[in-house]
């Protein structure tokens, strides 16, 4: 649940905990009260800070009977301002004031050049805890901030509205991937869908593919990765109606739990595999932002969300190691390891966006190999994309709000490695190095004219200390609502 957002002009009686933005010339700061100004000086010399960028401070003071806590956040000079970077740290200071058991805050940003929609959004996501499965014990040991004060002089509630809202989206996102495999089936996702649906009084609609309708498509790719599964798999379609002229498809990954089929991984591998869904998770949060604002897209005439959701299990009948399946294009494909399949499924559903949606632009997000967190990281996304500019335009978005990735080549060289002497393709590469690159070059094979992006996001989807984060939600966001033209 996302703080209720309150904007003051000034400062009158500080909650008891105070966040402050601050230039390297911090002495400067206006808006806050003697007694504040007085005891920020004497810890800020005692422990040097100056307001360099990247530096916090984090000190607490007697008032009257009360413990005032002053969290101040260093920008450095006005010139080094990243504003992906002093988001994360609001939300640090927030998740610090949520430790220490603060339920309502002062914010003072009047130095960070944030838009009041950036500070509200960094506000409600740094607010975020998972706590449905915890006991009442847990719940009153770690309270939810009730009130936030926002002290900014350009602020309007249709921004703090837009802001709370694309919290929310990410939130949503953050839940559902969080959420454990035993709660989160196909049957939940179609079901989060027509939520959605329904909360957007008309603007967006929801069709679900049943297996028969998949099968009578020619989905053969999605449906060989479902096999396995004693629960039913969904094509979900969901669709928002913009203004422009292009038609955009976001495609998730959503595998809903992988065990890796009968490629079983090993059992540490296993225990994260909830998480194999968090592409589909991120296109459901977009799609919930535009249910709740239903703002006007001006670059885009249609955006389809497409999440292929289903399980990987291991079974009697499930998909063996061998098999040859025939995707939705017509080519067939050796599965020589059931645990690539993500690349299966997510096959199906670029053709389907291009084929039969028409797409001229497409986005998959996909926890897709480890490939790239070996690579890269857990903090870095891989993107390949057949398009350059379409790759410059989301640039500056994922540069704004911290979805960080770094620009990989489709380096057609390593294709050769996916020929198959039975089939079109196979599903892996030849050996152990390159996977990233050689799963994107397999998905390039399902794609002809369309403009695409392909993002690996198996390294930032999930942190180990924080859980699930969203990655891609708030970007894209932005991205639909502020593109003009393409």
């Amino acid at each position: 649940m996302t703080p209720n957002i309150h904007i003051r002009e000034t400062l009158a009686k500080p909650s008891l905990f105070l966040i402050i933005t601050a230039l390297q010339g911090y002495k400067q700061l206006k808006g806050i009260d003697s007694e504040i100004y007085k005891n920020l000086q004497v810890k800020a010399k005692k422990d040097e800070f100056s307001g360099k960028k990247g530096e916090t401070l984090h000190f607490e003071y007697i008032s009257g009977s009360e413990v005032r806590h002053i969290y101040v956040i260093g920008l450095g000079e006005k010139k080094q301002i990243q504003e992906g970077q002093v988001r994360s740290k609001i939300e640090e200071a927030i998740q610090t004031a949520r430790k220490i058991k603060i339920s309502e805050i002062d914010v003072i940003d009047e130095a960070s050049g944030l838009s009041v929609r950036s500070v509200v959004e960094a506000i409600s996501i740094g607010s975020y805890s998972f706590d449905r499965f915890m006991g009442t014990d847990h719940k009153k040991k770690h309270p939810s901030i009730r009130n936030v004060y926002l002290t900014k002089t350009d602020s309007t509630q249709t921004e703090i509205e837009k802001g709370v809202q694309t919290a929310n989206a990410q939130l949503l996102t953050r839940d559902l991937v969080n959420t454990p495999a035993s709660h989160m089936h196909p049957e939940v996702m179609l079901k989060h869908a027509l939520e959605i649906e329904k909360k957007s009084k008309g603007t967006v609609s929801v069709k679900a593919l049943s297996k028969s309708d998949c099968e009578k498509l020619g989905m053969g790719a999605f449906l060989g990765v479902a096999e396995g599964s004693d629960r039913p798999a969904y094509f979900i379609v969901l669709h928002y109606k913009g203004t422009g002229k292009k038609i955009l498809s976001l495609v998730g990954k959503s595998i809903t739990f992988d065990s890796g089929g009968l490629s079983l991984k090993p059992s540490e591998g296993m225990m994260d595999m909830k998480i194999d869904m968090a592409g589909g998770a991120s296109v459901l949060g977009i799609f919930d932002y535009l249910a709740s604002l239903r703002p006007q897209i001006h670059a885009f005439s249609d955006i389809y969300g497409l999440l292929p959701a289903c399980e990987n299990m291991p079974s009697g009948k499930a998909m063996k190691p061998g098999d040859i399946v025939t995707a939705l294009n017509g080519k067939t494909i050796e599965v020589l390891n059931t645990d690539a399949e993500g690349r299966l499924a997510l096959a199906d559903a670029l053709v389907y966006a291009e084929k039969n949606l028409k797409s001229d632009y497409i986005i998959d997000l996909a926890t897709l190999t480890g490939a790239c967190v070996v690579a890269l990281g857990s903090d870095l996304a891989g993107l390949f994309s057949n398009n350059t500019q379409f790759e410059k335009l989301y640039k500056p978005y994922t540069e704004r709000v911290g979805d960080i990735y770094w620009q990989m080549p489709l380096q057609q060289t390593y294709a050769k490695q996916m020929k198959s002497k039975i089939a079109d393709l196979k599903n892996i590469g030849g050996g152990r190095y390159g996977g990233a690159i050689t799963a994107a070059l397999f998905l390039q094979e399902f794609v002809e004219k369309a403009h695409w992006m392909h993002i690996d996001i198996a390294g930032p989807a999930h942190k180990d200390s924080g859980g699930a984060t969203g990655w891609g939600v708030v970007s894209i966001i932005h991205f639909l609502e502020e593109q003009k033209d393409l």
